[in-house]
């Protein structure tokens, strides 16, 4: 397996701990995929800012990341929600001919063409595809599966009852691809289930954590109160941690908590979820990032190895 890793902009800023997590237990040590760094990307770009404001920016700059992976061989891998719906609507739209020619017509004055991946060639005659952006549980579910996974881990979380979010731009399917069923998702509760740990249900499960669509920048009382209702909705099923795949809600759930003065669930990236289980030393997981304290839940989860 050959991924080339889009961290995107929230997680180096704000959880750089769950692009090492993605990076050990995707790398050889634990399932041996080759990791591709690819120092040219830049912000995906963002959905709610530019795609509501000015959709040809978005296309070019999506288009541009595009260029940086198709000649490499390998898919994009994404490890954000919000990174993972820009760039694949990105690549669908420029199978339409007429905006990719206006995109590239902006690209030539860097020196680059989106064209897609090469697939064959047949006399002079070169076939493209788009390029495959993928998000890190549909690669996780996929690629190596549910015993593959099952089989790495270390430390089982027998006992614990986690809350899955998927995520809004997890879940909508674009005009081409669906990558789970929005209406009965079941990739990250498997994945969570794989560790030894139970996926509760909860009433609010594939409600939004109310920072989607630019709320929480615009409007946060409501962001948090959106956020408060499935917060409660996952208490009431007796939840004691939240995972989810993206760090944009993995920020709202965590920051809300602490402004509605109510911390009582940590909230952990799928990633760091799986690295946990698989043995990984917590203290490289960058939980001092977070603004909930995952402290006691590792602490009650791996006694003699949390210390404080």
């Amino acid at each position: 397996m050959r991924y080339a890793l889009f961290s995107g902009c929230t997680i180096p800023n704000r959880f750089p701990g769950v692009e090492y997590a993605t990076r050990e237990i995707l790398g050889e040590r634990y399932l041996g995929a080759e990791l591709l760094d690819v120092k040219e990307f830049t912000c995906c770009p963002a959905l709610p800012t530019f795609y509501s404001s000015d959709r040809f920016t978005w296309l070019t700059v999506a288009a541009r990341n595009l260029t940086v992976v198709q000649d490499l061989g390998a898919d994009l891998v994404t490890i954000c929600n919000g990174c993972f719906s820009s760039l694949l609507k990105a690549s669908e739209e420029l199978q339409n001919v007429l905006k990719c020619n206006m995109v590239n017509n902006v690209l030539a004055d860097i020196g680059r063409q989106y064209r897609g991946r090469l697939v064959r060639t047949e006399g002079h005659r070169n076939f493209y595809e788009p390029v495959r952006v993928r998000h890190i549980i549909e690669v996780l579910y996929n690629d190596f599966g549910r015993k593959r996974i099952e089989a790495l881990v270390r430390n089982p979380m027998r006992g614990v009852r986690a809350a899955v979010h998927y995520g809004c731009h997890y879940l909508r399917p674009t005009i081409r691809t669906t990558i789970d069923d929005p209406a009965n998702p079941v990739m990250l509760d498997e994945l969570v289930e794989a560790t030894g740990a139970e996926s509760v249900r909860y009433p609010e499960k594939l409600a939004c954590c109310g920072a989607g669509g630019g709320v929480r920048l615009q409007v946060p009382r409501l962001a948090n109160a959106i956020t408060k209702d499935k917060l409660d909705s996952m208490l009431a099923a007796g939840a004691e941690c939240i995972v989810t795949g993206c760090p944009y809600c993995l920020f709202q759930f965590d920051h809300a908590q602490r402004e509605l003065r109510i911390s009582s669930l940590p909230v952990l990236h799928i990633s760091e979820l799986l690295a946990l289980a698989f043995g990984i030393d917590p203290d490289r997981l960058g939980f001092e990032w977070h603004f909930v304290t995952v402290r006691p839940f590792l602490k009650r989860l791996y006694p003699s190895v949390v210390e404080g």
